[in-house]
């Protein structure tokens, strides 16, 4: 995916979920996929149970500034992070969400974007693997599969890099998991960016 402008990602939950061991996973696989990287990650005042996200900017050109203020693709985890986070997204941008702790997207967010996809990603982590531990590998399956900025591949390479190994194969998994998840891709590009979303506009 040839992305000559910076292209942004927030990965946002509450601490405790895994949101920025996801963000730090998905920087260094987009590294890999010959993109310059900028990950950024902030904690609120409870590191558990308080708001927290991870962003990730990245380009095929170098990055001149290293903070977003609006982003093309937003993964919320929990509605906590939704209300705080979704009115961020770009016109036209992807929004993933959590469906086992988000019920309500803001009203703004969907006049900004038709491209929503909420799942049940914590709930079927936890049916399929008898554990939630690995959802958000789930989560960065999915990413890979609905924007196609990101190989699984290099997820799996990645991950290695940032769990202990006796996780690989759980991880390995999830990832495969998440990406059998969605049937349908959103291609981000440059030209892609407008003012305005019309009716049935994507």
């Amino acid at each position: 995916m040839d992305l000559k402008l910076p292209h942004s990602i927030r990965v946002s939950g509450i601490g405790g979920q895994g949101n920025v061991l996801m963000g730090i996973i998905l920087a260094e696989a987009l590294v890999n996929e010959g993109f310059w990287v900028v990950q950024t990650q902030s904690y609120g005042a409870q590191v558990r149970g308080g708001l927290s996200y991870c962003d990730v900017i990245f380009c095929k050109n170098r990055i001149d500034y290293p903070m977003a203020q609006d982003f093309d693709i937003i993964y919320s985890m929990h509605q906590t992070a939704v209300y705080n986070h979704a009115a961020l997204i770009k016109t036209n941008g992807v929004l993933i969400v959590d469906s086992t702790y988000v019920n309500s997207i803001p009203k703004e967010a969907q006049r900004t974007t038709r491209r929503i996809i909420a799942k049940p990603i914590t709930r079927m982590t936890q049916e399929k693997f008898k554990s939630s531990v690995p959802a958000n590998m789930v989560g960065l399956g999915l990413i890979s599969r609905a924007t196609k900025i990101v190989s699984v591949s290099n997820l799996k390479k990645a991950m290695r890099k940032h769990v202990k190994e006796s996780y690989y194969e759980l991880n390995e998994k999830a990832l495969d998991f998440g990406y059998s998840l969605i049937e349908r891709t959103f291609n981000l590009k440059d030209e892609e960016r407008h003012e305005f979303v019309g009716r049935g506009f994507e």
